[in-house]
C-alpha cells in the first residue's frame, strides 16, 4: 500500500485511514478503536463501497454519520466520517482518505440564541430522574409541547401532566423555561437517551 500515506496516518491523532484502488484498506490505530473491528467487516466502508462509483465520477467528498458498536463500557458514540476521494497527477482515481470527528449537534434555535456545537451525552449523571422522566426531558428540550411528547411516548395528557409536575418538582423549579434554566445549567440538555439512536450508517452528502 501507499508508504507515504500510511506513514501520514500513522502519524495523525485523529482517526483516519484510505483505500487503494483494489479495495485493500488502512486504518490507524484511532479508527480501529472507533470500528470496534476489523477494517474490512466495518458497515461505515460497506456504505463508502455503495458510493464509491459515484465519488469517483463525480470527485466529490462522501460524509456519514454513524454510531458504530462500542465495548460494554463505553456507551455509543455518533461520529461524522469523510472520505475524500484520490487521483494521481493523470487524474486516475486512487482510492479514498477518510477520517473521523465526533458528530456535534447544533439546533438552529440554539444557532441563533449563541450556542455553541456540542456532543451529546449518553450517560445520564443525574439519577434523581427515570428513564421515561429522561424521555420526557429530552423531547421537551426540543420545544415539543406536553400533548406531542404524549403522542410520541403514547401517554395520556393526564399522564404526561403528572409526570412534568414530579420532574419540576425534582429540579425544584416552577414552570418550563425556568426547567430548561436547569437543565442548561446541569449539562441534561445535552443527553440523548441511548435507546433514541438510530442505527446503522446515514449519508449526509455525496
Amino acid at each position: 500500500m501507499n508508504s507515504p500515506l500510511k506513514q501520514f496516518c500513522q502519524s495523525f491523532t485523529i482517526p483516519c485511514g484510505f483505500t487503494d484502488v483494489d479495495s485493500q484498506v488502512y486504518t490507524n490505530a484511532a479508527m480501529i478503536d472507533i470500528l470496534g473491528m476489523t477494517a474490512a467487516s466495518s458497515q461505515v466502508l460497506d456504505v463508502f463501497y455503495a458510493h464509491e462509483e459515484g465519488m469517483r465520477d463525480k470527485k466529490w467528498p462522501l460524509s456519514l454519520l454513524s454510531t458504530p458498536p462500542r465495548g460494554y463500557k463505553e456507551p455509543p458514540q455518533p461520529w461524522r466520517f469523510d472520505f475524500l476521494p484520490r487521483f494521481d497527477e493523470k487524474n486516475v482515481y486512487q482510492g479514498a482518505f477518510f477520517y473521523a470527528q465526533p458528530f456535534l449537534f447544533l439546533s438552529p434555535l440554539e444557532y441563533i440564541e449563541g450556542e455553541s456545537p456540542y456532543s451529546i451525552n449518553l450517560i445520564q449523571s443525574d439519577n434523581r430522574f427515570s428513564p421515561r422522566e429522561r424521555q420526557i426531558i429530552f423531547f421537551t428540550l426540543q420545544r415539543l409541547s406536553s400533548q406531542e411528547v404524549g403522542k410520541k411516548l403514547n401517554l395520556s395528557h393526564r399522564t404526561m401532566e403528572n409526570k412534568l409536575q414530579s420532574i419540576y418538582q425534582t429540579a425544584g423549579v416552577h414552570n418550563c423555561r425556568q426547567f430548561i434554566n436547569y437543565c442548561h445549567d446541569n449539562g441534561i440538555n445535552r443527553y440523548l437517551p441511548p435507546e433514541f439512536l438510530p442505527s446503522g450508517s446515514h449519508v449526509i452528502s455525496v
